[in-house]
């Protein structure tokens, strides 16, 4: 939020008009889409767990001409994945508000 001020501007005025006298809660995400949005943004940008979590394989397995044989534990990159997420970002949509 440091980088994005108006963004940060933007959602508290979002979360004041909504609940003004009281902190937001779970039940209020369904009429907060911009907080909603931001927070996709982040978790894609920061997953909480980048590597996801491990996976075993069941059995002797090829992909791309790289063969993986049975009980070999597989973490896929989720940051790696979400960095190169090739349609339109988040924070595009967070910052012209749509």
């Amino acid at each position: 939020m440091a980088l994005y001020p108006e963004v940060q501007k933007r959602a508290q005025t979002d979360i004041d008009q909504l609940v003004s006298n009281r902190l937001p809660t779970c039940d209020d995400l369904d009429s907060l889409p911009y907080i909603r949005a931001i927070i996709k943004e982040v978790l894609r940008w920061g997953p909480v767990v980048p590597l996801g979590l491990p996976h075993s394989v069941l059995k002797d397995d090829v992909y791309e001409n790289y063969f993986i044989p049975k009980g070999t534990t597989i973490l896929g990159n989720i940051w790696y994945i979400f960095q190169s997420f090739t349609s339109i970002s988040l924070i595009s949509i967070i910052r012209t508000g749509l």
